[in-house]
């Protein structure tokens, strides 16, 4: 499986579902860049990174929402990575034809989200970023309610996290 998942939690030991998600992934032989394990410092490896997005057919996001965006060091990640004459350009066409895609863990439940500030309109630049880079959106993998989850929702969460990384594959 030719998938990478960027994973952005500043404190992954006390999350309980972005944790269950990744545990969930190591089986399948994804590879995972767990920003804030490998970066504390916010100093991004860039040449190591943009070259783990070269091998991967399919990118995945994954992170919490924090204030209707992204945790810090994955928007540093954008800024930094995803540079001109790599990721867009007349030279830049690294990443033209992957697949990008979104995994979200929010506190907020699902009917939070509506009018102008629906779940789609917040992740507009995410599709922008997406856009831009050439590579084909994909439906995000949502866990809502993240603080009120019980033991057996996170399960079948994180089996139908195992089912959608599948289908992205």
């Amino acid at each position: 499986m030719s998938l990478l998942v960027i994973l952005a939690h500043p404190d992954l030991a006390q999350s309980r579902v972005n944790k269950a998600l990744k545990v969930a992934l190591e089986p399948m032989g994804v590879t995972i860049s767990d920003l804030y394990a490998l970066y504390p410092d916010f100093k991004i490896d860039i040449a190591s990174e943009q070259d783990k997005l070269i091998k991967a057919k399919s990118l995945v996001f994954q992170f919490p929402m924090f204030w209707y965006s992204c945790p810090a060091l994955l928007k540093q990640y954008f800024d930094d990575v995803l540079t001109y004459g790599f990721a867009y350009g007349s030279k830049g066409k690294a990443l033209a034809d992957k697949t990008f895609a979104l995994a979200i863990s929010l506190g907020a439940r699902e009917g939070d989200f509506q009018g102008k500030f629906s779940l789609e309109s917040v992740l507009t630049p995410f599709r922008a970023i997406s856009h831009f880079i050439g590579t084909k959106y994909a439906a995000p993998f949502l866990t809502y309610d993240t603080g009120n989850l019980s033991d057996t929702a996170l399960q079948a969460q994180a089996r139908g996290y195992q089912e959608w990384v599948k289908g992205l594959a």
